[in-house]
């Protein structure tokens, strides 16, 4: 069997299956059916599946090639976000305030295109792919459960692309270094002494430290980030208070950090702590803070780029390259697999008039065929040694 057959056979299965993820979304952590759906379809073409990985709903299956060789991962998502749908297509959310406005419906259907063709394609290829189908990236914490399930072990280096509205459909974005930024969150307790409104100097104000807080992490970024590098500190929730005549006892703030690199990160949240802690030292508060540590930055491999580029322009994909000059501040837990082996995630082009998590986005049927195209074509060539960055 030639490629093409393969392709032409895997991409309306491909196509079904999205539409079926589309009209059947399913939350974070919940993908129960999805998977089901995933698994039998991949097993009724005697792939073999591993199901639950790290206790959630994660699969992975390995195609294995003829002896020798190394072994390629490939990663898709298949949550959903709580966002109502609002569209007219044959295939629209029947689930209601849920719906795959990040496309990952369009992701995981592509994977499965990609593990059925190269399953026609065992004998015409040396090594491995391991297919990896992963829940819960909205809420980054599915990465995390794959890796623990054994998802990386075995694996040399991996790839994942992701839908791409303001790309051409054909056309793949490639980025050198960071391509996403980290994400975390952080919450502040400010906790003083409350008093009658008309008698502050009875008070230790925790509203008055709270918004010289605000007002202090808006600085942290531009005194303290060279400006070739990039930083975000959002304060974005602001709770004190119960009546408009009491100077309450306790203030809250919260927002997130979101940086490139990974040093970066790790000294803005260290001036965060530094910087609310002496604030509240001089207001006479006490100050709490709580972190919840997200993703860290996606960084890719500029070797597995280089060495991506040269198929994406080739007979068996014909695709066309955008390379990227920025990156986004954007987050994907897929940055997780890439502090154990060396990847890329790749940004292919959907030509979607609406931007992802909105109410109206959709993955589209015509982008699903370059993508399986090019990841099957990846995942059959030879892994050099690469290095990780």
């Amino acid at each position: 069997m030639t490629f093409d057959e393969a392709v032409a056979f895997a991409l309306p299965i491909a196509t079904e299956l999205r539409h079926d993820m589309h009209r059947n979304p399913e939350l974070s952590g919940k993908e129960e059916v999805t998977a089901h759906r995933i698994q039998a379809l991949l097993e009724s073409h005697g792939i073999p599946v591993v199901s639950g990985l790290g206790g959630m709903h994660g699969l992975m299956c390995t195609i294995e090639g003829l002896p020798g060789g190394k072994c390629w991962g490939i990663r898709a998502d298949m949550d959903a976000l709580p966002i109502q749908e609002i569209s007219d297509v044959s295939y629209a959310s029947q689930n209601p305030g849920v719906m795959h406005a990040c496309g990952h419906d369009g992701h995981s259907a592509t994977l499965l295109g990609v593990a059925l063709t190269l399953n026609l394609l065992r004998d015409q290829f040396v090594g491995r792919v391991r297919c990896l189908f992963q829940p819960a990236e909205e809420t980054v914490s599915g990465a995390i459960s794959v890796i623990e399930g054994g998802g990386l072990d075995g694996v040399d280096a991996i790839v994942m692309s992701h839908g791409w509205p303001d790309l051409p459909v054909g056309t793949i974005g490639l980025k050198y270094g960071s391509a996403m930024a980290s994400s975390d969150t952080f919450e502040v307790t400010i906790t003083g002494h409350g008093a009658h409104a008309a008698y502050p100097h009875l008070a230790k104000d925790p509203i008055l430290a709270a918004a010289a807080m605000v007002v202090d992490l808006q600085h942290l970024v531009s005194r303290n980030v060279s400006p070739v590098d990039s930083a975000v500190i959002s304060v974005t929730m602001f709770h004190a208070g119960t009546a408009r005549n009491i100077i309450p006892d306790v203030a809250t703030i919260a927002g997130t950090l979101r940086t490139l690199k990974h040093d970066t990160r790790t000294y803005l949240m260290s001036r965060i702590d530094s910087a609310v802690s002496a604030i509240g030292t001089a207001y006479g508060v006490e100050v709490c803070v709580h972190w919840k540590i997200g993703t860290p930055p996606v960084v890719n491999s500029n070797a597995v780029i280089n060495h991506i580029s040269t198929y994406v322009t080739s007979p068996a994909v014909g695709g066309a390259i955008r390379w990227l000059d920025e990156p986004t501040m954007g987050a994907e837990d897929f940055a997780h697999y890439l502090e154990h082996v060396p990847g890329a995630m790749l940004r292919l082009g959907t030509d979607c008039p609406y931007h992802l998590h909105t109410p109206k986005y959709d993955f589209g049927d015509d982008a699903l065929a370059y993508g399986i195209r090019l990841l099957a074509t990846i995942g059959m060539s030879p892994i050099p040694e690469f290095d990780k960055v």
